[in-house]
């Protein structure tokens, strides 16, 4: 059995054996004997074990996890008050189906949600996923409106199930091969001033991508049949777009004045992760409909959805749910890493600022690094072969990911193009620590622009 390393919020990582060590491998090994060529798998490495900030894998290596599980561990891995909820909840009740009979650990957490979501949002459903809470918020938009038509954006990400991905534009590996996609779908450009073709100032990006967005749903095929316009407020799998300010407000008077909902879909940018409980409230924005996910299971397969009360209430009743949706494990530990996300939020400013200063280093010392964006604990590095042309390098963006790992930290890609670094530490990791992870980023950055990730 693997050692645990000792006190392990504080350590920072240790390489024992180069990554992928012979532990490692041979999980790999059978990782391709008995699992579908389609699971793909990031990091080359076989985990056994995490708390907190840090991981260890089979060979004994400890890793800064900078990448949280694709944003699930916010408060770091195994948070002890959600350990605890959850073990206690499965000496009570383990299932019995909310469709079956009412429970209490879902009931708190609706309560619950309804304290925290923006003005108005009341109601809830809890699913397994945040793939399968998108599926929920279209079925609730659709029966609301009475229409069919739905509007995403390309570089947005939703999930994978058919609809999901059909709002979602990345070509591969999601949508290749699995058509045909739902037909009432249209893809609109995000406001990402970094890749504005005309290189408009942030503000006017914003207006004129509405704009773009008001011409789409206006089409003779569509007008008047839209039912809902799901967006990101930060895209996190598109490479943590930060939008500007003044693009949700304009999305949602285009949304008012059409008749059409907004879904705000926070499964990666929201519970604390952008330093407010949800990141639309940055844009002083209020959604009809809010999906969350992710980090609000604290660990555990984890979907809701959150919304308006009539909105909610337009589905008849049997139309929604699921067998294991808002399991009573699930929603007592849910109900612990809400309350450990507010006690952490008041730390994230400061976690924020370190980032902020040394991405900015790293910018300024590497021309290959197109741009650093973020906010709150939600960051990237986006890599470009020739800051001119912005030519995505998505070799670099893995050469990174792979000296990073040598050096003791996990990292995700991400972006429309492969070419991004992201970054989601725990938003409680101790500054020490991440200022650690920080330099050694920064080293690893320096490694793949030399050709020596390994």
């Amino acid at each position: 059995m693997t050692k645990r390393p000792s006190t392990p919020r504080t350590r920072g990582p240790k390489i024992v054996a180069v990554p992928p060590g012979p532990n490692s491998k041979a999980a790999a090994a059978r990782k391709t004997k008995f699992i579908s060529n389609g699971v793909r798998i990031g990091l080359p490495i076989d985990v056994t074990w995490a708390e907190g900030p840090l991981v260890c894998d089979a060979d004994g290596n400890v890793y800064v996890d900078l990448g949280g599980g694709i944003g699930v561990q916010t408060v770091g891995h195994r948070p002890p008050s959600v350990i605890r909820a959850a073990k206690d909840q499965l000496d009570r009740l383990t299932h019995i189906s909310f469709m079956v009979a009412s429970y209490g650990p879902y009931l708190d957490l609706a309560e619950r949600m309804a304290d925290i979501c923006p003005p108005g949002l009341t109601k809830s459903i809890f699913l397994n996923s945040g793939s399968e809470a998108i599926e929920n918020a279209v079925k609730i938009a659709r029966a609301a409106t009475k229409q069919a038509w739905l509007v995403s954006f390309k570089t947005a990400f939703h999930g994978r199930t058919l609809l999901d991905i059909s709002l979602t534009g990345k070509e591969k590996p999601y949508r290749e091969g699995f058509g045909p996609l739902v037909r009432e779908v249209l893809l609109a450009d995000y406001a990402c001033p970094y890749r504005d073709p005309e290189n408009r100032p942030p503000a006017e990006v914003a207006k004129v991508r509405v704009e773009e967005l008001e011409g789409l749903i206006n089409r003779p095929e569509v007008a008047g049949r839209v039912a809902a316009v799901l967006a990101e407020p930060v895209q996190g799998e598109g490479g943590m777009i930060v939008p500007p300010k003044e693009f949700f407000p304009l999305l949602r008077r285009l949304c008012d004045e059409q008749g059409i909902l907004l879904i705000d879909d926070e499964v990666q940018a929201g519970a604390g992760r952008t330093g407010r409980m949800w990141a639309i409230e940055h844009w002083n924005t209020v959604p009809d409909i809010l999906v969350s996910g992710k980090a609000i299971g604290g660990g555990l397969p984890f979907g809701g959805v959150t919304g308006k009360e009539a909105v909610m209430d337009a589905p008849g009743p049997g139309s929604l749910g699921g067998t294991f949706g808002g399991n009573p494990v699930v929603c007592a530990a849910a109900l612990k890493a809400v309350d450990e996300i507010e006690r952490a939020l008041p730390k994230v400013k400061r976690l924020e600022a370190a980032i902020r200063k040394r991405l900015g280093e790293m910018h300024e010392a590497h021309d290959r690094v197109g741009e650093v964006r973020g906010i709150g604990a939600m960051w990237a590095l986006e890599f470009v072969k020739d800051p001119r042309t912005k030519e995505p390098d998505a070799e670099l963006a893995r050469a990174t990911q792979r000296a990073g790992l040598r050096n003791g930290l996990l990292l995700l890609t991400a972006g429309f193009y492969n070419n991004c670094i992201r970054l989601l530490p725990p938003i409680n990791i101790p500054i020490p620590l991440m200022e650690k992870a920080l330099d050694l980023l920064a080293d690893s950055l320096d490694m793949a622009v030399a050709g020596k990730a390994g």
